[in-house]
Protein backbone atom coordinates (compact mmCIF):
# COMPACT_ATOMS: atom_id res chain seq x y z
CA UNK A 1 0.00 0.00 0.00
CA UNK A 2 1.42 3.45 -0.89
CA UNK A 3 2.50 6.22 1.45
CA UNK A 4 -0.02 9.03 0.87
CA UNK A 5 0.23 12.76 1.64
CA UNK A 6 -3.24 14.27 2.22
CA UNK A 7 -2.03 17.88 2.68
CA UNK A 8 -0.33 18.89 -0.57
CA UNK A 9 -1.04 22.19 -2.32
CA UNK A 10 -1.46 23.10 -6.00
CA UNK A 11 -2.01 26.30 -7.99
CA UNK A 12 -3.99 26.39 -11.22
CA UNK A 13 -2.48 29.07 -13.53
CA UNK A 14 -5.77 29.82 -15.30
CA UNK A 15 -7.44 30.61 -11.98
CA UNK A 16 -4.51 32.82 -10.99
CA UNK A 17 -4.88 34.74 -14.25
CA UNK A 18 -8.59 35.34 -13.58
CA UNK A 19 -7.83 36.58 -10.08
CA UNK A 20 -5.08 38.87 -11.34
CA UNK A 21 -7.45 40.44 -13.86
CA UNK A 22 -10.09 40.91 -11.16
CA UNK A 23 -7.54 42.55 -8.85
CA UNK A 24 -6.70 45.05 -11.57
CA UNK A 25 -10.39 45.75 -12.21
CA UNK A 26 -11.34 46.34 -8.59
CA UNK A 27 -8.21 46.46 -6.40
CA UNK A 28 -10.10 47.99 -3.49
CA UNK A 29 -11.94 44.69 -3.04
CA UNK A 30 -8.97 42.37 -3.46
CA UNK A 31 -7.91 40.37 -0.44
CA UNK A 32 -4.16 40.81 0.02
CA UNK A 33 -2.23 38.41 2.21
CA UNK A 34 0.38 41.11 2.54
CA UNK A 35 -1.82 42.76 5.16
CA UNK A 36 -1.12 39.91 7.57
CA UNK A 37 2.66 40.32 7.62
CA UNK A 38 5.31 43.01 8.13
CA UNK A 39 7.48 43.85 5.10
CA UNK A 40 10.26 41.44 6.08
CA UNK A 41 7.85 38.50 5.91
CA UNK A 42 6.11 39.67 2.75
CA UNK A 43 9.41 40.10 0.92
CA UNK A 44 10.55 36.63 1.98
CA UNK A 45 7.28 35.11 0.72
CA UNK A 46 7.64 36.83 -2.66
CA UNK A 47 11.22 35.65 -3.06
CA UNK A 48 10.40 32.07 -2.10
CA UNK A 49 7.48 32.01 -4.53
CA UNK A 50 9.73 33.17 -7.36
CA UNK A 51 12.62 30.87 -6.51
CA UNK A 52 10.89 27.70 -5.33
CA UNK A 53 7.25 27.56 -4.33
CA UNK A 54 5.84 28.68 -7.68
CA UNK A 55 7.32 25.71 -9.51
CA UNK A 56 6.47 23.28 -6.72
CA UNK A 57 2.84 24.41 -6.72
CA UNK A 58 2.37 24.04 -10.48
CA UNK A 59 4.78 21.51 -11.96
CA UNK A 60 3.93 17.80 -11.77
CA UNK A 61 7.51 16.73 -12.46
CA UNK A 62 8.83 18.79 -9.54
CA UNK A 63 6.08 17.46 -7.28
CA UNK A 64 6.87 13.85 -8.16
CA UNK A 65 10.61 14.36 -7.63
CA UNK A 66 10.03 15.93 -4.23
CA UNK A 67 7.57 13.20 -3.28
CA UNK A 68 10.10 10.52 -4.21
CA UNK A 69 12.72 12.19 -2.03
CA UNK A 70 10.23 12.20 0.85
CA UNK A 71 9.25 8.54 0.24
CA UNK A 72 5.70 9.50 -0.75
CA UNK A 73 3.88 7.58 -3.47
CA UNK A 74 0.64 9.57 -3.78
CA UNK A 75 -0.73 12.98 -2.82
CA UNK A 76 -4.16 14.55 -2.40
CA UNK A 77 -3.75 18.00 -3.98
CA UNK A 78 -5.74 21.07 -2.94
CA UNK A 79 -5.47 24.85 -3.37
CA UNK A 80 -3.81 26.85 -0.56
CA UNK A 81 -5.67 29.74 1.14
CA UNK A 82 -4.51 32.47 -1.29
CA UNK A 83 -6.32 30.51 -4.01
CA UNK A 84 -9.67 30.29 -2.22
CA UNK A 85 -10.50 33.73 -3.68
CA UNK A 86 -13.32 34.44 -1.22
CA UNK A 87 -12.93 38.16 -1.99
CA UNK A 88 -14.31 37.47 -5.49
CA UNK A 89 -18.06 37.47 -4.80
CA UNK A 90 -20.84 36.96 -7.33
CA UNK A 91 -20.34 35.43 -10.80
CA UNK A 92 -16.53 35.95 -10.78
CA UNK A 93 -16.32 33.85 -7.62
CA UNK A 94 -18.38 31.05 -9.13
CA UNK A 95 -16.29 31.17 -12.29
CA UNK A 96 -12.89 31.08 -10.61
CA UNK A 97 -14.00 28.06 -8.54
CA UNK A 98 -15.06 26.23 -11.69
CA UNK A 99 -11.78 27.02 -13.43
CA UNK A 100 -9.83 25.89 -10.36
CA UNK A 101 -11.70 22.61 -10.16
CA UNK A 102 -11.45 21.93 -13.87
CA UNK A 103 -7.70 22.46 -13.57
CA UNK A 104 -7.29 20.19 -10.55
CA UNK A 105 -9.39 17.46 -12.15
CA UNK A 106 -7.34 17.68 -15.33
CA UNK A 107 -4.07 17.56 -13.39
CA UNK A 108 -5.15 14.42 -11.53
CA UNK A 109 -6.45 12.74 -14.68
CA UNK A 110 -2.99 13.07 -16.23
CA UNK A 111 -1.42 11.25 -13.26
CA UNK A 112 -4.18 8.96 -11.93
CA UNK A 113 -1.83 6.65 -10.06
CA UNK A 114 -0.12 9.49 -8.19
CA UNK A 115 -2.63 12.26 -7.49
CA UNK A 116 -6.18 12.74 -6.25
CA UNK A 117 -7.80 16.13 -5.77
CA UNK A 118 -9.92 18.35 -3.56
CA UNK A 119 -11.62 21.35 -5.13
CA UNK A 120 -12.51 24.91 -4.23
CA UNK A 121 -16.09 26.05 -3.56
CA UNK A 122 -17.49 29.62 -3.62
CA UNK A 123 -18.63 29.83 -0.01
CA UNK A 124 -18.55 33.63 -0.34
CA UNK A 125 -21.68 33.22 -2.50
CA UNK A 126 -23.50 31.15 0.10
CA UNK A 127 -24.16 27.52 0.85
CA UNK A 128 -26.26 26.75 -2.21
CA UNK A 129 -23.60 28.02 -4.63
CA UNK A 130 -20.93 26.06 -2.76
CA UNK A 131 -23.08 22.92 -2.75
CA UNK A 132 -23.69 23.14 -6.50
CA UNK A 133 -19.98 23.50 -7.28
CA UNK A 134 -19.07 20.72 -4.86
CA UNK A 135 -21.43 18.36 -6.66
CA UNK A 136 -20.06 19.40 -10.06
CA UNK A 137 -16.45 18.97 -8.89
CA UNK A 138 -17.08 15.55 -7.43
CA UNK A 139 -18.79 14.56 -10.67
CA UNK A 140 -15.39 15.13 -12.33
CA UNK A 141 -13.66 12.83 -9.85
CA UNK A 142 -12.61 15.21 -7.08
CA UNK A 143 -13.10 13.79 -3.60
CA UNK A 144 -14.43 16.86 -1.81
CA UNK A 145 -13.16 20.35 -1.15
CA UNK A 146 -10.84 22.50 0.89
CA UNK A 147 -12.29 25.49 2.75
CA UNK A 148 -10.98 28.14 5.12
CA UNK A 149 -11.77 28.30 8.82
CA UNK A 150 -14.15 31.19 8.07
CA UNK A 151 -15.48 33.20 5.14
CA UNK A 152 -14.48 36.79 5.75
CA UNK A 153 -16.09 37.63 9.11
CA UNK A 154 -18.52 34.69 8.93
CA UNK A 155 -18.11 31.39 10.79
CA UNK A 156 -18.60 28.06 9.04
CA UNK A 157 -21.50 27.07 11.31
CA UNK A 158 -23.64 30.08 10.33
CA UNK A 159 -26.99 29.18 8.71
CA UNK A 160 -26.19 30.54 5.25
CA UNK A 161 -23.80 27.60 4.76
CA UNK A 162 -26.12 24.78 5.79
CA UNK A 163 -26.89 23.79 2.19
CA UNK A 164 -23.18 23.20 1.69
CA UNK A 165 -22.83 20.95 4.74
CA UNK A 166 -25.94 19.01 3.80
CA UNK A 167 -24.53 18.40 0.32
CA UNK A 168 -21.12 17.43 1.72
CA UNK A 169 -22.70 14.68 3.79
CA UNK A 170 -24.97 13.49 0.99
CA UNK A 171 -22.09 13.31 -1.49
CA UNK A 172 -19.67 11.67 0.92
CA UNK A 173 -17.25 14.55 0.46
CA UNK A 174 -14.06 14.96 2.42
CA UNK A 175 -14.06 18.55 3.70
CA UNK A 176 -10.58 19.83 4.49
CA UNK A 177 -10.53 22.85 6.80
CA UNK A 178 -7.32 24.80 6.25
CA UNK A 179 -6.92 28.01 8.26
CA UNK A 180 -6.69 31.40 6.69
CA UNK A 181 -4.39 33.87 8.41
CA UNK A 182 -5.91 35.42 11.51
CA UNK A 183 -6.63 39.13 11.15
CA UNK A 184 -5.59 39.88 14.74
CA UNK A 185 -3.08 42.67 15.17
CA UNK A 186 -1.00 41.13 18.00
CA UNK A 187 -0.16 38.28 15.59
CA UNK A 188 1.31 40.67 12.99
CA UNK A 189 5.04 40.36 13.84
CA UNK A 190 7.39 37.39 13.99
CA UNK A 191 5.30 35.26 11.57
CA UNK A 192 2.87 34.60 14.43
CA UNK A 193 -0.07 34.90 12.01
CA UNK A 194 1.00 31.45 10.86
CA UNK A 195 2.76 29.68 13.73
CA UNK A 196 0.25 30.86 16.37
CA UNK A 197 -2.73 32.22 14.42
CA UNK A 198 -3.32 29.30 12.07
CA UNK A 199 -3.63 26.64 14.80
CA UNK A 200 -5.88 28.97 16.79
CA UNK A 201 -8.14 29.60 13.79
CA UNK A 202 -8.57 25.87 13.17
CA UNK A 203 -9.41 25.32 16.83
CA UNK A 204 -12.14 27.97 16.79
CA UNK A 205 -13.70 26.67 13.57
CA UNK A 206 -13.74 23.03 14.65
CA UNK A 207 -14.99 23.77 18.16
CA UNK A 208 -17.87 25.81 16.72
CA UNK A 209 -18.83 23.00 14.35
CA UNK A 210 -18.93 20.62 17.32
CA UNK A 211 -20.84 22.87 19.72
CA UNK A 212 -23.28 24.15 17.09
CA UNK A 213 -24.47 20.60 16.48
CA UNK A 214 -23.24 20.21 12.92
CA UNK A 215 -22.22 16.61 13.50
CA UNK A 216 -25.60 15.90 15.08
CA UNK A 217 -27.45 17.25 12.05
CA UNK A 218 -25.09 15.63 9.55
CA UNK A 219 -23.52 12.65 11.34
CA UNK A 220 -21.92 11.34 8.16
CA UNK A 221 -19.66 14.36 7.66
CA UNK A 222 -15.93 13.70 7.23
CA UNK A 223 -13.87 16.74 8.20
CA UNK A 224 -10.10 16.83 7.90
CA UNK A 225 -8.27 19.42 10.05
CA UNK A 226 -4.91 20.86 9.03
CA UNK A 227 -1.87 21.15 11.28
CA UNK A 228 -2.86 18.36 13.69
CA UNK A 229 -6.18 20.07 14.35
CA UNK A 230 -4.56 23.23 15.63
CA UNK A 231 -4.96 23.36 19.39
CA UNK A 232 -8.20 21.34 19.45
CA UNK A 233 -6.77 18.01 20.69
CA UNK A 234 -5.01 19.88 23.48
CA UNK A 235 -8.10 21.98 24.33
CA UNK A 236 -10.76 19.27 24.17
CA UNK A 237 -10.48 18.49 27.88
CA UNK A 238 -11.28 22.09 28.76
CA UNK A 239 -14.09 22.25 26.19
CA UNK A 240 -15.56 19.04 27.54
CA UNK A 241 -15.34 20.32 31.12
CA UNK A 242 -17.29 23.41 30.02
CA UNK A 243 -19.89 21.13 28.41
CA UNK A 244 -20.27 19.29 31.71
CA UNK A 245 -20.64 22.52 33.70
CA UNK A 246 -22.34 25.08 31.48
CA UNK A 247 -25.86 24.89 30.01
CA UNK A 248 -25.12 26.98 26.91
CA UNK A 249 -22.68 24.37 25.62
CA UNK A 250 -25.36 21.64 25.54
CA UNK A 251 -27.97 23.45 23.42
CA UNK A 252 -27.05 21.53 20.25
CA UNK A 253 -24.89 18.70 21.58
CA UNK A 254 -26.50 15.82 23.49
CA UNK A 255 -23.14 14.04 23.52
CA UNK A 256 -19.88 15.26 25.05
CA UNK A 257 -17.68 17.22 22.62
CA UNK A 258 -15.10 14.45 22.42
CA UNK A 259 -17.81 12.19 20.95
CA UNK A 260 -17.66 14.16 17.70
CA UNK A 261 -14.00 13.37 17.12
CA UNK A 262 -15.43 10.40 15.22
CA UNK A 263 -16.11 12.86 12.37
CA UNK A 264 -12.65 14.44 12.44
CA UNK A 265 -9.26 13.55 10.98
CA UNK A 266 -5.97 15.19 11.95
CA UNK A 267 -2.72 15.39 10.00
CA UNK A 268 0.65 14.71 11.62
CA UNK A 269 2.07 18.24 11.35
CA UNK A 270 3.29 18.66 14.93
CA UNK A 271 7.08 18.99 14.36
CA UNK A 272 7.45 16.93 17.52
CA UNK A 273 7.70 13.17 18.01
CA UNK A 274 6.26 13.41 21.51
CA UNK A 275 3.49 15.66 20.18
CA UNK A 276 2.58 13.12 17.52
CA UNK A 277 2.49 10.30 20.06
CA UNK A 278 0.22 12.38 22.28
CA UNK A 279 -2.04 13.25 19.33
CA UNK A 280 -2.46 9.56 18.52
CA UNK A 281 -3.19 8.82 22.16
CA UNK A 282 -5.77 11.61 22.36
CA UNK A 283 -7.71 11.17 19.09
CA UNK A 284 -6.86 7.58 18.16
CA UNK A 285 -4.61 6.24 15.43
CA UNK A 286 -7.64 5.67 13.18
CA UNK A 287 -8.10 9.45 12.94
CA UNK A 288 -4.52 10.58 12.25
CA UNK A 289 -3.24 10.83 8.66
CA UNK A 290 -0.06 11.65 6.82
CA UNK A 291 0.13 15.27 5.68
CA UNK A 292 2.94 17.68 4.85
CA UNK A 293 1.63 21.16 3.84
CA UNK A 294 3.83 20.94 0.73
CA UNK A 295 5.60 23.01 -0.48
CA UNK A 296 5.76 25.72 2.14
CA UNK A 297 8.47 26.25 4.73
CA UNK A 298 6.00 25.28 7.48
CA UNK A 299 5.65 21.81 5.96
CA UNK A 300 6.43 18.61 7.84
CA UNK A 301 9.54 17.58 5.92
CA UNK A 302 10.59 13.95 5.46
CA UNK A 303 7.20 13.00 6.81
CA UNK A 304 7.58 9.23 6.40
CA UNK A 305 10.86 9.30 8.29
CA UNK A 306 9.21 11.54 10.88
CA UNK A 307 6.32 9.14 11.52
CA UNK A 308 8.57 6.07 11.51
CA UNK A 309 10.91 7.72 13.99
CA UNK A 310 8.19 8.83 16.39
CA UNK A 311 8.09 5.73 18.58
CA UNK A 312 4.60 4.69 17.46
CA UNK A 313 3.78 1.03 16.98
CA UNK A 314 4.14 -0.51 13.55
CA UNK A 315 0.36 -0.86 13.41
CA UNK A 316 -0.20 2.83 14.13
CA UNK A 317 2.40 3.82 11.54
CA UNK A 318 0.63 1.67 8.96
CA UNK A 319 -2.68 3.39 9.69
CA UNK A 320 -1.23 6.92 9.56
CA UNK A 321 0.94 6.61 6.48
CA UNK A 322 -1.15 4.26 4.38
CA UNK A 323 -4.41 2.74 5.60
CA UNK A 324 -6.23 5.87 6.83
CA UNK A 325 -5.29 8.06 3.85
CA UNK A 326 -6.20 5.25 1.44
CA UNK A 327 -9.63 4.97 3.01
CA UNK A 328 -10.25 8.72 2.78
CA UNK A 329 -9.25 8.90 -0.88
CA UNK A 330 -11.22 5.74 -1.70
CA UNK A 331 -8.17 3.87 -2.92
Amino acid sequence: MPNIDLHHHIYIPEAEELAAAERRRRPQHADSFEGFFPPVSSEYNRRMTQEKWGQQLRDAGRKLADMKADRLDMALVSPPPPAFFYWMAGPPGDHVSRVTNDGIAGFCQKHPDRFRGLGNVPLQNGGEAAAAELERAMGMGLLGCIIADRVGPHALDEPQYEAFWKAAERLGALVFIHPDFADFKPLFPYYMANCVGNPLATTVAAARLILSGHFERWPGLKVFLAHAGGNLPWAIGRIQHAWEQRPETKVHTPHPPRHYFKNLYFDVITFSHSGLRWLVQEVGADHVVCGTDYPYDMMQERVVDFVEGSGLSAGDQEKILRANPAKLIRL
